[in-house]
């Protein structure tokens, strides 16, 4: 089956295609579903199409809202945009959005979106005679249903389903609460939910005004319209042999992280491996409680204390790794067993950081930089700063340990350059998902922030957050930083570790104290 993974921008389709999936689906700026995702403009479709094919990897567009004649009007300049950039299937419910797309973007495939509510082989068949070659089956089926209506269509006609995320309390996802209870452009026929059915309620009585009272059912409390997330992982076989030909993930509004992690765990399960094995990676993105959805009767509604809760943070994505190659100026050879002050072999002196980073031409794509190591004196006056400092240690800044730790890190095998998202340590456990294998750990070391040339470098320094290291020679006016802690935002820091990464790699930390979730009171 082809494994279906959500964009909702140009980094969660980067991790869709690094992680195994066969097809992405997005939207533009209008006529989509999820109004809160990044998207695309027209030009970053022709983009999102150019990066996706080089990877061998499909791409399909939703123009699934409820048209109205004014939306009517854009469609044929839509579809005709899509056909131009090589989108290979548009997504659409609407009948008028249908016929425009046959008529001015031939060439373009058309799936019938789940907002069709597709649940018979007749409509389906009758989708097909209008040109139809997918069908997106409404969420409310079950497998059996699937199965019946799999052998009733023309076999050339395709069935895709949802197999994982959230899923709407609403028949199909077709909800008036947000267009009443917000507002109009609010509404969620038009990708702009406000999620009113996830709020919590009470009950007030007509002569008691300004007294609310819970409504409780048992001991969970009652969420009636709070539905539970949808999970299949360990019933693609069964898929499968009701006749789908492409499994969905659920998420244009979720992040990079979500994607990642979804789209490795059934790209292993559809690969032959057992979802006993990926179940546990399903608990590690945020999410409400999971449900085979409608597939084998009905998912319930959810009553958990938590909405959304996860343990995990993504820390940072790969750039470039390469083999840890030191070039030393005088030829010399790193030796880790070296003191603080030590000696490389040749007799070089080496206090840290020497070359820090990958060769370039053993490593391509690495930063080819090499940071100058310090004279012994340079230590010695950075260890006396932070000593004649009292108030060193409560500023949470650099300590002399650090300062130690720096000279006598050893090299590790590999270099690897990594864009921050969340805090990370220097020498703290990071798990690594990574394409074709399992959730492996490395522990960082030799940590480096190469500081843009619009930061101020001086300050880190002056409030001893880490220790000027040289310039980086692939940014002009950048600078390098010794540094303990990764915690800048989108920011590049670089660090040894003992496994090779691969560029698009996500790192993430298990941090049950910082990430539990929304508590339902």
């Amino acid at each position: 089956m082809e494994l279906l993974a959500p964009a909702g921008g140009m980094e969660q389709l980067e991790c869709a295609v690094h992680f195994g999936a066969d097809a992405v689906y997005l939207a533009g700026k209008r006529f989509g579903m999820r109004r809160r995702a990044s998207n695309f403009d027209d030009a970053g479709i022709a983009s999102a199409v150019e990066f996706a094919h080089e990877h061998g990897v499909k791409v399909f567009v939703t123009a699934n809202t409820l048209m109205k004649d004014g939306d009517v009007a854009a469609l044929p300049d839509f579809f005709a945009m899509l056909q131009d950039a090589g989108v290979d299937a548009a997504i659409v419910s609407d009948m008028g959005a249908l016929s425009i797309c046959k008529r001015t973007a031939p060439k373009l495939e058309l799936h019938l979106s789940t907002q069709a509510s597709c649940m018979n082989a007749e409509a389906a068949k009758a989708y097909y005679d209008l040109g139809v070659s997918r069908v997106v089956v409404a969420r409310e089926m079950s497998l059996s249903d699937i199965a019946r209506m799999r052998e009733s269509i023309p076999d050339d006609l395709e069935i895709e389903a949802f197999v994982h995320g959230a899923m709407c309390m609403a028949y199909s996802g077709r909800c008036l609460m947000s267009d009443y209870m917000v507002s109009p452009s609010r509404g969620a026929n038009n990708g702009h939910c406000a999620q009113p059915c996830r709020w919590k309620y009470t009950v007030v009585e007509e002569t008691r005004p300004g007294e609310p009272f819970s409504v409780i059912e048992e001991d969970g409390g009652s969420f009636i319209m709070s539905s539970t997330d949808m999970n299949m992982l360990s019933h693609v076989r069964e898929l499968s042999e009701a006749g789908v030909d492409s499994i969905k993930i659920e998420g244009r509004a979720k992040g990079a992280y979500y994607v990642a992690s979804a789209v490795n765990a059934y790209r292993h399960v559809l690969d032959g491996e057992p979802a006993d094995a990926w179940q546990a990676e399903l608990e590690t993105t945020s999410h409400r409680p999971y449900s085979t959805g409608f597939y084998f009767g009905t998912p319930g509604q959810n009553q958990g204390v938590k909405e959304y809760a996860r343990d995990y943070q993504m820390v940072a994505r790969v750039v470039s790794c390469g083999k840890n190659a030191p070039s030393l100026a005088a030829g010399g050879q790193v030796d880790a067993s070296s003191p603080a002050t030590g000696e490389a072999a040749g007799n070089v002196s080496r206090p840290f950081p020497q070359a820090v980073v990958a060769n370039q031409a053993d490593a391509p794509g690495c930063y080819a930089a090499e940071i100058q190591s310090w004279p012994e004196s340079g230590i010695a006056a950075r260890r006396q700063a932070i000593a004649s400092d009292p108030y060193a240690e409560k500023k949470g800044c650099v300590s002399l340990s650090f300062i130690d730790e720096l000279a006598a890190s050893p090299v590790q095998a590999y270099r690897a350059v990594v864009m921050c998202r969340n805090r990370f340590f220097e020498g703290e456990t990071l798990e690594v998902l990574s394409p074709g294998r399992g959730v492996f750990t490395i522990q960082p070391t030799r940590l480096v922030w190469h500081a843009a040339d619009d930061a101020s470098p001086d300050d880190v320094e002056r409030r001893r957050e880490g220790v000027l290291a040289g310039a980086d020679p692939r940014v002009v006016g950048g600078t390098l930083c010794a540094v303990n802690v990764a915690n800048r935002t989108m920011e590049t820091y670089s660090f040894d570790c003992g496994e090779e990464l691969r560029a698009g790699d996500i790192l993430r930390v298990l941090r049950t104290d910082q990430c539990e979730g929304r508590t339902i009171e």
